[in-house]
C-alpha cells in the first residue's frame, strides 16, 4: 500500500501534463487557422482594391489601392536599412512626393546594395523631371521589432539612413526640410511597380510573406502533434497495465 499512492500520483501527473501539452498544440493549430484567415482576407482586399490617380489619394485612402499618375520626386530621400534581396543586405530607397501644399507621400523605389562597412551610402539618383508612377499603397515598412525610438533626422542632410519608419519623426524632418510646418506624411508608401523606370531592384512586392496554405500546413502539423501526444500516452499506459 505505501507504494500505491505515489504510483497513482505519478500517473495522474503524467496524464495532466499530456493533456496540457495536447491542449497547447491544439491552441497553436487554431492560431495558425486564424492566421490563414487573416492572410486570405488581406489577399482578397489586395485583389479588390480600387484605382486612383496619385493626386487624389489622402490619409483615408484604402491600403493596397492601385495608384497611377505623374509626380516630381524630391531629393530628400530616406534609405531604409536591413532589407535583404537575393541574400544580400541593402536598403529600400524612399523618395518623397508632394501632393498639394500639405501632404507628402513616400515612394518605395526598390532595393540597392549597402556597403558592408557603411562608409558610403548607395547612389540613388533622383530624376530631374516628373516621372510616371504606378504601384500600390502599402503600410509604412517596418523591420522586425522596434528597439527604442528613432532618433531625430537632420533636415539638412540627405539622403539619410533609417532603421525604422517612424511616421512622426519622418514627418517632423520633412516639415523642417521643406519649410512646411503643416505638412502631413501619409501613413503608407507607394510600392513602385517593377515596370516603372524610376526604380531599382527587388520590386517583386507582395502583401504577405507567404500565403494561407502554409499556415494551414502548420495548423495540420500542430493538430497531428496533439494527436501523437495523446496516442503515445495511451500506448504507454496500456503497456504499463499489461506489465502489471
Amino acid at each position: 500500500m505505501p507504494g500505491l499512492l505515489p504510483r497513482k500520483s505519478a500517473r495522474l501527473i503524467w496524464l495532466l501534463l499530456t493533456l496540457l501539452t495536447a491542449a497547447v498544440f491544439v491552441r497553436l493549430g487554431f492560431w495558425q487557422l486564424d492566421r490563414a484567415d487573416q492572410k486570405q482576407q488581406i489577399l482578397q482586399n489586395y485583389a479588390a482594391a480600387p484605382k486612383l490617380q496619385v493626386a487624389d489619394i489622402n490619409a483615408d485612402t484604402d491600403l493596397y489601392t492601385r495608384v497611377s499618375g505623374e509626380a516630381v520626386l524630391l531629393r530628400q530621400q530616406l534609405l531604409l536599412d536591413n532589407r535583404i534581396y537575393q541574400g544580400k543586405a541593402g536598403v529600400h530607397v524612399l523618395s518623397p512626393v508632394l501632393l498639394g501644399p500639405d501632404q507628402l507621400l513616400l515612394i518605395n523605389r526598390g532595393w540597392l546594395p549597402l556597403d558592408p562597412a557603411r562608409r558610403h551610402l548607395p547612389n540613388a539618383p533622383v530624376p530631374a523631371a516628373a516621372v510616371k508612377l504606378s504601384g500600390r499603397l502599402a503600410p509604412l515598412p517596418q523591420v522586425g521589432k522596434r528597439l527604442g525610438n528613432q532618433p531625430e533626422l537632420d533636415p539638412a542632410l540627405w539622403p539619410q539612413l533609417i532603421t525604422y519608419a517612424d511616421q512622426n519623426v519622418i514627418q517632423q524632418a520633412y516639415r523642417r526640410a521643406l519649410n512646411l510646418p503643416e505638412l502631413q506624411l501619409l501613413p503608407y508608401v507607394l510600392q513602385l511597380d517593377a515596370s516603372m523606370q524610376a526604380g531599382f531592384a527587388g520590386r517583386n512586392w507582395s502583401p504577405v510573406n507567404f500565403g494561407p496554405k502554409k499556415h494551414l500546413a502548420y495548423a495540420w502539423q500542430w493538430f497531428t502533434l496533439a494527436l501523437a501526444v495523446l496516442v503515445t500516452w495511451l500506448v504507454v499506459t496500456r503497456k504499463q497495465n499489461k506489465q502489471k
